[in-house]
């Protein structure tokens, strides 16, 4: 069974906003989005998909990865897109998981450096921080209307993704 939305429980933050970030890996035609570190505390434990996109969730219901497998060339480009300018530092929980979504809308701009993943027609009232370069916005019932995910960098063999996560633990390190 398809989940109609994905529901969410908010919480006042108990961290700093996590790193993270997109990567469009050039030879295998998707994009890799960090959330936050590879780490014991943040390993795979469940999923939410559909077709195009997979939201992995670690064991304490935290969106940990988002691989998205349409290849960038067939994301509707947009004139209008604009990366929501402010949002709200929040513990966001999944609530549904190992489950099938709805098949969301990709819409880019012609940079192609920007990715909004729009899961829902509904309204979207709220916007939270999942890294500084990944926001998701939450309709009037906490549930997930899209995901916005912007800076992304091409990545050639997986590169740019391993200096990233090393760059992390260095950071996490001092």
């Amino acid at each position: 069974m398809t989940l109609a939305t994905t529901r969410l429980r908010i919480s006042t933050p108990t961290e700093p906003i996590v790193p993270g970030r997109g990567f469009y890996q050039l030879e295998e035609d998707a994009l890799y989005v960090q959330i936050g570190m590879f780490d014991p505390r943040y390993r795979f434990f469940s999923y939410l998909e559909s077709q195009s996109v997979q939201l992995e969730l670690d064991r304490q219901a935290r969106l940990i990865f988002i691989e998205v497998t349409q290849p960038r060339r067939h994301w509707e480009v947009s004139d209008d897109l604009q990366f929501p300018q402010a949002a709200e530092v929040a513990d966001l929980r999944w609530l549904d998981f190992r489950d099938t979504i709805r098949e969301p809308r990709l819409s880019t701009n012609h940079s192609r450096s920007l990715l909004h993943v729009q899961f829902s027609s509904r309204l979207p009232l709220r916007n939270f921080y999942l890294t500084r370069d990944v926001i998701a916005q939450l309709d009037a019932s906490d549930r997930l209307a899209a995901i916005w995910i912007n800076d992304i960098e091409d990545d050639l063999a997986g590169r740019a993704i391993a200096s990233f996560r090393k760059r992390c633990r260095r950071e996490a390190a001092s």
